[in-house]
């Protein structure tokens, strides 16, 4: 893992699930693209092997071959208290990929994991409320122009967790700015700088 953060992450916002991983993706995947088979000799030495022989294994930790799942409650919880945002208790899933968090000085807060269908999403939102919302996504690469544009017209705020938190060492966050100074900002002119932030993280 290269996420100097992992292992408090993980502490607090991750579990173990019984399932272990069988396959992983070939870092240098040949032309027939097979992905390697993970063999457990014992806990100390498991190994990823090309099934056509044409690389040599790849030694892994035991933790490599774990497969995690999303404490979600907690982990929306602990956004909700850094950004002061009223936590929804029942944290429903009200469109597909979308969890709603609560509201935040009467504005609806919502959260999705999958930047790729955020199109979908942010139709799904609009239609159904038809007032300006915030929407939190983990990051703004998948962000096109024509989508900042229709937020801006709207007035909905798009928030990105990874520029605007940070995970501290005892698993709280600490935002960037406030949702208040990021609704200034965008309404100073968001749609420039996010450009100009989908510019910077593409190169």
């Amino acid at each position: 893992m290269g996420w100097h953060r992992f292992n408090t992450f993980y502490t607090h916002y991750l579990m173990v699930e019984g399932r272990r991983v069988k396959l992983l993706n070939c870092p240098a995947p040949c032309e027939q693209g097979y992905p390697r088979q993970v063999m457990e000799h014992s806990p100390s030495d498991i190994t990823a092997v090309c099934p056509q022989n044409n690389a040599d294994p790849i030694q892994l930790k035991f933790r490599d071959i774990l497969i995690y799942a999303l404490r979600r409650e907690a982990l929306h919880q602990a956004i909700c208290v850094s950004l002061q945002i009223k936590y929804s208790a029942d944290c429903r899933i009200e469109h597909e990929h979308v969890w709603h968090l609560g509201d935040y000085s009467g504005t609806e807060v919502y959260l999705t994991y999958e930047t790729s269908t955020l199109t979908d999403s942010i139709s799904s939102i609009y239609l159904s409320l038809q007032t300006p919302f915030i929407l939190m996504v983990p990051t703004v690469k998948n962000v096109t122009p024509e989508i900042q544009q229709f937020l801006d017209k709207n007035k909905f705020i798009l928030f990105s967790m990874e520029a605007e938190l940070s995970l501290q060492s005892d698993g709280t966050f600490k935002p960037v700015r406030s949702i208040s100074e990021s609704m200034m900002l965008c309404n100073n002119g968001c749609s420039q700088a996010a450009q100009n932030t989908i510019g910077v993280q593409e190169h």
